[in-house]
């Protein structure tokens, strides 16, 4: 199997939803990231746990 380019670095910052995470994992269409901060103020049913899975067309690069 042919392993695809990576998009995104291990420890890069990135921005899902108005909120920064630092990118833990990538795989061939998501990424898993982790809240830089947690829980968030108002948000908590929305983004219960400090990781997520986020498809990779829907994480925006900072900088």
């Amino acid at each position: 199997m042919e392993e695809k380019e990576k998009l995104f670095v291990i420890g890069e910052n990135i921005k899902y939803e108005g909120e920064q995470l630092k990118v833990i994992a990538e795989y061939e269409r998501t990424i898993v990231a982790e809240f830089n901060r947690f829980p968030i103020p108002d948000r908590e049913e929305e983004f219960p746990f400090r990781r997520i899975v986020i498809k990779k067309g829907k994480a925006e690069r900072i900088g």
